[in-house]
Formats: structure tokens, sequence, C-alpha cells
């Protein structure tokens, strides 16, 4: 590859997240990718020390960067200004913030059009009678922080609580998104970001605010201001993300309707995690009904059941290998590809249950009550048909609320007999991935950091605190 097209080829993050190739990133969906930047972000303004995504070759700490195309953006990743040129992925010199921002604005201040739109913002505010302090372009001193901020509106209201709306304009950039996020939140302010046009295409500042917004974006023109003069109050325009790349119908909105109860997130919906959750489940939905159908069709041997076919021929096609796999398992186990992977379906479910009930349910031996998950994965691991997945279980019971059982002697001596006595199949292992795509909230670490950053971690898959 030419000097002139050098890139980073894998970013190592920290876990669970793991490494993530180049050819990983730009094809991950825009939202995925998106939260990816504005963690590294975050990251970059709370501990510039510990980069959250390290380059393979020289550890540096690196971005991502959005390239605009002629119809989208594609994600690449990128050095930090502070990189080695010494590094054979060095991309060449990227533009410090201050830079790119004076770049920008070419040394012209706020224009008149963005202080005509936050004084008339604040006027509309302070007709509602809760609110009971406002405040154009002034400085507003922190108390936490040594360093205030100059938000472009600020308001008291009431039990609603204290807001700095952001107007903008022009594109924000993402390193100044981050900091203006974590320097609010730990002052106990609410963040919104406001525009007056939403652009197509729209520029990647104003998807990264989007993004921190949970798929929100809130935009006021002559309609909301009709809209806020007849009510009384500061009536914004929410555009939500409708998951195909476009938006569903604005509906006019108040501060009243935002939720803010969820870290730096202030918005109306939230349409970056539901979504999340939901694709988390569908796949492994399939699964669950097929199992309950299998269990009525051959009482006595339900995996071996056809009612699996279509969840399997689905599970195939996202799977690159899992058919290539099902053929030299037969082959060189004398057993049933499919059927395997049903009952492997089997052990993990009854451990994601159990964690989620927090009644033992065990769904592939007899072992009933207290200690029947225990029983349960001692009696797989050792019978020798998954002593190859010892590591794939070890790794699902410590990433769940049952993480204990994995410290019980028992278990632990059967997880080591397994791994001394065969060879275990690893993260990119077909049966491993589909997994993975069943029940990626504990063995996909991407989506499980996702998850957990958005505080939508379930409680079955989380073993502190964070659980929801």
């Amino acid at each position: 590859m030419a000097d002139h097209q050098r890139t980073i080829r894998i970013a190592d993050f920290e876990l669970p997240r793991g490494p993530v190739t180049i050819e990983a990133l730009m094809a991950m969906p825009r939202a995925s990718w998106e939260h990816l930047r504005s963690q590294i972000n975050l990251r970059r303004q709370s501990d510039p020390s510990v980069p959250l995504a390290r380059c393979r070759l020289c550890e540096a700490g690196v971005f991502i960067r959005s390239q605009a195309t002629k119809h989208d953006h594609l994600p690449m990743f990128v050095h930090f200004p502070e990189g080695s040129q010494d590094c054979p992925w060095y991309e060449g010199r990227t533009l410090r913030p201050d830079d790119a921002r004076a770049a920008q604005y070419q040394g012209h201040q706020e224009s008149a059009l963005h202080r005509q739109l936050c004084v008339t913002i604040e006027e509309l505010a302070n007709a509602d009678h809760r609110c009971t302090h406002s405040a154009v372009d002034t400085y507003l001193r922190p108390a936490i922080h040594k360093r205030g901020r100059w938000p472009d509106v600020y308001l008291e209201f009431g039990e609603l609580g204290k807001f700095a709306l952001e107007i903008q304009l022009s594109k924000p950039f993402a390193p100044e998104i981050a900091a203006r996020h974590i320097h609010y939140d730990n002052e106990g302010v609410r963040l919104v970001w406001i525009f007056n046009v939403l652009e197509d295409p729209l520029p990647q500042g104003f998807h990264d605010v989007i993004t921190m917004q949970r798929g929100n974006a809130f935009l006021f023109d002559d309609a909301t201001q009709a809209a806020s003069i007849e009510r009384g109050t500061l009536v914004l325009k929410c555009y939500l993300e409708n998951g195909k790349g476009g938006w569903l119908e604005p509906r006019l909105v108040t501060l009243n309707d935002l939720q803010t109860g969820y870290g730096r997130s202030a918005f109306v919906e939230d349409r970056r995690s539901d979504l999340l959750v939901t694709r988390s489940k569908v796949e492994r939905s399939r699964w669950w009904k097929a199992f309950q159908h299998a269990q009525n069709d051959k009482p006595k041997s339900p995996f071996y059941s056809t009612t699996f076919a279509p969840a399997w021929d689905s599970l195939q096609l996202r799977v690159p290998g899992l058919d290539a796999w099902k053929e030299e398992f037969w082959a060189s186990r004398s057993d049933r590809g499919q059927a395997h992977l049903a009952m492997l379906f089997a052990i993990l479910c009854s451990v994601a249950h159990s964690a989620d009930t927090g009644t033992e349910n065990v769904y592939i031996t007899k072992y009933k009550g207290d200690g029947a998950v225990l029983a349960m994965l001692n009696s797989k691991l050792s019978s020798g048909d998954f002593k190859h997945c010892a590591n794939l279980i070890d790794s699902f019971v410590r990433s769940s609320a049952l993480a204990d059982l994995a410290e019980r002697p028992s278990l632990k001596r059967m997880i080591k007999e397994a791994q001394e006595t065969e060879a275990q199949i690893d993260s990119e292992h077909p049966v491993w991935r589909a997994m993975a795509r069943l029940f990626p909230e504990v063995l996909d670490g991407l989506v499980r950091a996702e998850l957990d950053d958005l505080g939508r971690l379930p409680k079955w898959a989380a073993c502190s605190d964070k659980a929801s």
C-alpha cells in the first residue's frame, strides 16, 4: 500500500471490546461506529493519558475520523496528533481541534443569526413562570471544575433543573462535544444541542451531537417560535431516527418532555439503545421459540427436531463458516452440528434465564432446585461433548450475574480438565460467533460495552450495579 494510502489496520480497545479491524469498523452500522467515536472522545477528555483505543503496531492512542463520501461518511482509524510518525501505519499529520476550528471560522466570531436565535430562545423560555434565571453567552461559574463555560443560553427551570442550550449553526467538533457533555454532566446541568436546519447530507459533527442525544435532533425554527409564543414556553422540534438512516415525523416538544436521568444525555425517546436491545433479542428469540416447539415435537430428543431448521438457516446466513463447520462436525464427531448447537444454546439459556429470574432453570438436564445450574454445567463439561466449549462457557458464566459460579471448585476443576484435554474454540470460531449472535450481551464485546455505556446492560448479563 502506498504511503499516502496508509491506514491503521487494527485498533485494540479496552476490554470487553477488544481488537477491531478496519474491515470490521467499516462494516459496522453507522450508529455503532458513531458510538465508538463518541466514547473515544469522551475518554480523551476525561483521561487523555489512557486512550480507549490504541494502534496495534505503535500502541499510541487512536480516534475514528469520519471521511465524507458522495452520499455518506466512512469511518477510519487515525492516530491522535501526538502519535509517532515512525509507525508504519502513520497516516500523516492531523489537525488539532483548535487549528480545525480556526480554519472553519477563519477568524470570524459568532454570526448575527446565531446571536438572534440565542436571544429569542432566552426570551421565549422566560415567558414560562418556572424559569427563575436565564443568561445568554454569559460565563457560568463552575460548582466543581476550576474552569467554567460560556453556554449559548443558560436556564434554571425550577424542578426541571438547569439547562445549557447550545445553538449550533456550524459543524461542531467531536472533542468539543465530548468535553461539554462531561463538564455539564459533572455540574448537574443538562446539555441540549439545538440546530436551525437539518442539512442533507448531515455534517459528521451534527451526527456526533445526535449520537450523544440517543438519536434525537432538536430544531428551533419559525414554526417552533410561533408554537413557543402560543404555549408560553420554549418549544422545539424533535426529529427521531427511524433506524433506517432517516427520520420519523418530527414532533413538537418542550423541556418537560426531555428525559434527563441517563447520564450525559437529554432526549425525548432513546432511539439508539432501544434498537440495540431489540436487535440483541431477535435472533435469540427465534431459537427459543424453536426450542419450545421442539419440546412438543420430540419430547425425548428435542434437539434433533426439524423445528430448529429455520433458526439454523437464519443464523448460518449471518455467521460465515457455520455451515462448513456443521459438515466437519458430522465427519469428526458422528453427530449433527445443528443439534449440538441447539444443546449449547440450551446450556447458555439455562445460565441466562437463571441469572435473570433469580430462580434456577435448567433446560438440558433433569437437575432441579438449588445447585441445578452448577450441576448441569459440571455434567455437560465432564461428558466430553462440550469440553471444546469450556472457554466459551467459562467466559459466558463470568460475564453473567451468576459469575460466582465460575469460582466454584467443582466447575473450576471441570473447566481446567477440559482445557487440558481438548483444543478449545476461540472467539473467531463459527460456533463462538454463532453464540455471540444469540447472546451478544455477554459474548460480543462491542455490543456489551455499548449497552453498558448506555445504561442498558440487562441484569442477567451484568456483574455490577450498572445492570438495568
